[in-house]
């Protein structure tokens, strides 16, 4: 009888083990689950939006709550005391934000000085840009010559929030953000910085009638997928064209007839 009791007992305890890394199991599914957002809000509700693309940045890392991809007109005096604003909403434009008391910066303002320099950014306007009048010594700007426009503004630093100096900004006046940011050493960085953003950014869809690749080049979802019925438009391919549903191997990787739309081929 005591044995049977002791052996009861035993499976009880073994039971209670079992059930307990069960439940245990079960917490961990569902806190993984949780975290993937599994069962969190209303199924049917929209997604949230993505977040706003964050520029890309050279030297150390900066604050994450950075209005990274917002950008402003840049408006102040030159060294000369005249008016002066740059608006970024075209093109591309590179601002420097430069200081006559930094040691960094001497070598940029002899960078953009040499015209040899400013030709590897081809298509990328340049501005330096200092603090005002009120913090900056105008005659000690005047003494360094950039070559490109000199625009002394406080408010400038203020609205892209620099860190300090020498600090680089590259607007796309296109996108209307920034696409890279970042403090430099050498304008070896700077050129970098301009190569690798403009890599990152979407390329604009060809328009040429060629039907030529990189239309779709960077883009993702609804608008990849618009760029390439764009491209099949622009071939000739409508919905319904037989090119698009192929029976055979023979109909992928066969030549197309003659007169076949977007061959190019005489009839």
């Amino acid at each position: 009888m005591l044995a049977l009791v002791i052996t009861e007992s035993v499976v009880i305890v073994l039971l209670a083990v079992l059930v307990a890394g069960l439940l245990r199991s079960h917490a961990d599914i569902l806190r993984a689950l949780h975290s993937l957002g599994a069962g969190v809000g209303d199924p049917a509700a929209p997604l949230d939006p993505p977040a706003t693309a964050r520029p890309v940045s050279i030297g150390p890392p900066l604050p994450p709550e950075r209005r990274a991809s917002s950008v402003h007109d840049v408006s102040g005096v030159t060294p000369d005391g005249d008016a002066l604003a740059v608006t970024v909403g075209r093109g591309r434009t590179l601002l420097a934000f430069l200081s006559s008391g930094c040691t960094t910066c001497g070598a940029f303002w002899s960078a953009f000085a040499d015209p040899a320099i400013r030709r590897q950014l081809p298509g990328v306007r340049m501005v330096v840009v200092t603090k005002g009048p009120d913090l900056e010594s105008p005659p000690e700007i005047r003494r360094r010559s950039a070559r490109v426009p000199v625009l002394m503004s406080s408010e400038a630093w203020n609205n892209y929030e620099v860190p300090g100096s020498p600090f680089f900004v590259l607007v796309d006046g296109g996108q209307g953000r920034r696409i890279g940011e970042g403090v430099a050493n050498t304008f070896d960085q700077v050129a970098d910085l301009v190569r690798r953003a403009e890599g990152d950014a979407p390329q604009p869809a060809d328009r040429s009638g060629s039907g030529g690749a990189g239309s779709s080049i960077n883009l993702d979802g609804p608008a990849r997928e618009s760029a390439n019925d764009a491209e099949l438009r622009r071939a000739g391919i409508l919905p319904g064209d037989p090119s698009l549903y192929p029976r055979s191997l023979a109909d992928v990787f066969a030549d197309p007839p003659p007169g076949t739309p977007g061959t190019g081929r005489p009839a």
